[in-house]
């Protein structure tokens, strides 16, 4: 049976392992199997999150990293009225990095995965 190591940065995680920096940032969750056959990187962000620079270069970098990662899945979680922001901002990352490969969800409190 293949083994699924998730490490994540959120609150109340006082003393545990932190997931890797990946371009200067730190993602929310990371997640491998071993044998390594599938990388998963989620965020978590709010509207405002998703208009800053910042949230951009850190979307920018984990994509870059997951094109070169075996079944790369990017998973964003969003409010609900920032769907289509997010859906948009991931996409043209996308097409910027050629990273047509990395499998994106966006996640929203409503409508769940899409």
């Amino acid at each position: 049976m293949d083994a699924v190591v998730t490490i994540h940065d959120l609150p109340g995680t006082i003393g545990c392992e932190k997931p890797p920096t990946i371009g200067g940032f730190r993602p929310d969750v990371y997640a491998i199997d071993a044998p390594l056959t599938r990388t998963i990187i989620g965020e978590a962000k709010t509207q405002a999150d998703l208009e800053r620079e910042h949230s951009t270069a850190q979307c920018r970098a984990f994509i870059s990293f997951l094109r070169l990662q075996p079944n790369p899945v990017f998973i964003i979680a969003v409010p609900w009225q920032a769907h289509a922001l997010a859906r948009t901002l991931i996409l043209a990352i996308q097409r910027e990095l050629d990273a047509s490969s990395v499998h994106v969800v966006v996640l929203d409190d409503i409508s769940g995965a899409r």
